[in-house]
């Protein structure tokens, strides 16, 4: 993406015409900017008006945006709505529902200092915090992951069938009954009890900042 001249606005870039260097030795490139066509070319600096493109985020990416990141976001005006760089100063996190994504970021934006609230779908992020969301998966994925090791401890419901056992072992045989049959008998009655694994999954969220309301 190349930053405009004319309005200090950021646009994805088509193609590179053609290439130059100025008397200070910054080379500049000349863009076709997507959706325009000849008649908006310029010639932008490669160092400060030239980047990777940014992201545009998706409903589970929210966790990428942290304060103090330089965004993308996309500022609309009473005559224009244009992409700006901002910066972000506070996030707002909400539960998502069937929408998607309802947090909130209060952002500052660069060329006039201007601070609103806006939504996930007007914030595209940088390239850079790629790895976070890789972090992210990484811990989720290790979180899931099954154990294979064999369990080694006693469950509670083989120490009852034990104690069980015991107690059995412990009282008189009753007339006409040997210890085989008493012992066949409490390993009929001492099954354990099987217990189904229950998860629950549970959303953190942050404390609202006072300033930012919906």
């Amino acid at each position: 993406e190349a930053k405009s001249s004319r309005d200090g606005a950021w646009y994805d870039v088509a193609t590179f015409l053609a290439h130059r260097y100025m008397e200070t030795g910054d080379p500049e490139v000349q863009v076709r900017f997507a959706g325009f066509g000849p008649e908006e070319d310029e010639w932008v600096k490669v160092r400060k008006h030239l980047r990777q493109r940014s992201l545009p985020c998706e409903a589970s990416e929210c966790v990428a945006v942290l304060p103090g990141d330089l965004i993308l976001c996309f500022q609309e005006g009473k005559d224009q709505a244009l992409y700006f760089d901002a910066h972000v100063l506070d996030a707002q996190r909400r539960r998502h529902d069937v929408r998607g994504c309802r947090c909130r970021f209060l952002v500052r934006y660069d060329h006039d200092q201007s601070e609103e609230i806006v939504p996930l779908r007007k914030v595209c992020r940088r390239p850079e915090t790629d790895y976070r969301l890789q972090q992210l998966h990484a811990s989720s994925n290790t979180e899931q992951k099954p154990s294979t090791n064999p369990p080694t401890a006693t469950t509670p419901a083989e120490m009852m069938q034990k104690q069980r056992n015991r107690d059995v072992s412990r009282t008189p045989a009753p007339v006409g009954v040997s210890h085989a049959n008493v012992s066949s008998i409490a390993a009929q009655t001492a099954k354990p009890e099987s217990k189904n694994a229950a998860f629950t999954t549970t959303i953190a969220t942050c404390t609202p900042a006072q300033n930012m309301q919906e």
